[in-house]
């Protein structure tokens, strides 16, 4: 276990251990002061003891990971919190039928004692809520979230017994209608704690602000061609983002440089995302554009008399043929003259990234390439060698019309 995830978890074992200070301080306070209500919140308190202790035991075993859940058992956290949502439904329930059912006026004892020390408590509760909530929220821990608002239901407890001790010392019984207001606070608490950790555990998306954020950045890049979709879920702590994204990079490598940038930019704006997994598709096309390489000019009376050359870095002029995929037309956009004809070394290669500064995508030759460095050329270029065994360019573009290696976008 990590020491981020040691002192993660130590967070959650001191609020048992407060739990449990208070809970003895309040039974101590309860039969000194012959006060019912603070022994009633003294068993409250003990139900808290048990809530920290189940949330410690769902941090501990969180992380681990089997062969079963080879991920980790993430939500065991929200599940933790789902349960800490019913012990909180349960101290609302709690208040509420001590200010209903509570008739009596009881004689408090030692006033002056059991005052100060309920204030104790009041201001150890609030000082521990507020660091426990900041833990939780900065870790984005469902669980310790979920007990720190627990542990808020004990303040405004203890306070409902400040005003009853009070108010039974001065004559007036007002904690009955202030249990009834803080019930309502209490219960509306743990509605929204077991709104958020069912949200969870049936995979919900995350908040819109975000991924909204996530698909401008991913917008503003000069690759991503189309943003097709943003998708993202929690688990315990841990938010994870999927994405598809169309780019407009002939190469592979050039791919993953621009998804890496992406992933970095992300994480450095939302840091709470633990996994970010970006497909990417090529951008979706209106036509393809073949080249092959010919024996002859365009010095013929058309260029769909050429014939292809049986060569490829040695022959003098390559046609380049455009397939619109929409509208099924293919024509002849341009012969293009070999400049390095003259070379004695590596004319192929050469010819590839000509080919590659033409965006043509695919080359369709009678030569064989394979095992050639023209053909690891224009494999590296992300070019496909399709082979043929037509003669003409006219035969050719009956070839391309009828084959479906054009077809794709």
């Amino acid at each position: 276990m990590s020491l981020w995830i040691q002192g993660y978890a130590r967070v959650a074992l001191y609020s048992c251990l407060v739990n449990g200070v208070l809970a003895a301080a309040k039974y101590g306070l309860g039969a000194a002061s012959g006060s019912l209500a603070l022994k009633a919140d003294a068993i409250h308190s003990l139900a808290d003891v048990i809530s920290a202790l189940t949330i410690f035991s769902g941090i501990l075993i969180a992380d681990r990971k089997t062969k079963t859940f080879p991920e980790g058992l993430y939500k065991v956290e929200n599940l933790v919190a789902l349960v800490s949502s019913l012990f909180i439904f349960f101290a609302a329930y709690e208040i509420a039928w001590e200010a209903l059912s509570s008739h009596q006026a009881y004689r408090i004892q030692n006033l002056s004692v059991v005052v100060a020390g309920i204030v104790f408590i009041i201001v150890v509760t609030f000082l521990f809520s507020r660091y426990e909530l900041k833990v939780g929220l900065a870790v984005g821990s469902p669980s310790l979230v979920a007990d720190a608002r627990h542990v808020a239901t004990d303040l405004l407890s203890t306070l409902v017994i400040l005003v009853g001790v009070l108010g039974s010392f001065s004559g007036y019984h007002l904690d009955r209608y202030a249990a009834l207001v803080v019930a309502v606070l209490v219960a509306k608490m743990g509605f929204q704690i077991l709104l958020d950790s069912i949200k969870v555990l049936l995979d919900a998306t995350l908040d819109y602000a975000t991924l909204e954020g996530i698909s401008k950045v991913l917008e503003s890049h000069p690759n991503i061609k189309d943003v097709i979709s943003v998708g993202g879920r929690s688990s315990g702590r841990y938010k994870f983002v999927e994405i598809t994204v169309a780019m407009d990079v002939r190469l592979l490598r050039e791919a993953h440089v621009v998804i890496s940038d992406l992933e970095e930019e992300i994480l450095d704006r939302w840091p709470d995302i633990d996994r970010i997994l970006i497909h990417y598709e090529p951008e979706k096309r209106d036509s393809v554009l073949v080249a092959s390489p010919l024996d002859s000019d365009e010095a013929l009376p058309s260029p769909e008399q050429s014939g292809l050359s049986d060569h490829f870095g040695s022959a003098p002029y390559f046609v380049l043929i455009r397939k619109n995929l929409q509208e099924g037309s293919t024509h002849v956009q341009e012969i293009l003259p070999n400049p390095f004809l003259a070379l004695e070394r590596k004319k192929g290669v050469k010819v590839a990234e000509l080919l590659a500064a033409q965006s043509v995508d695919q080359v369709w030759t009678r030569a064989d390439l394979e095992g050639k460095g023209a053909g690891y050329a224009l494999d590296a270029l992300d070019i496909e060698v399709v082979p043929t065994t037509a003669r003409s360019v006219e035969e050719l573009i009956r070839e391309i019309q009828l084959s479906s290696r054009v077809d794709w976008s």
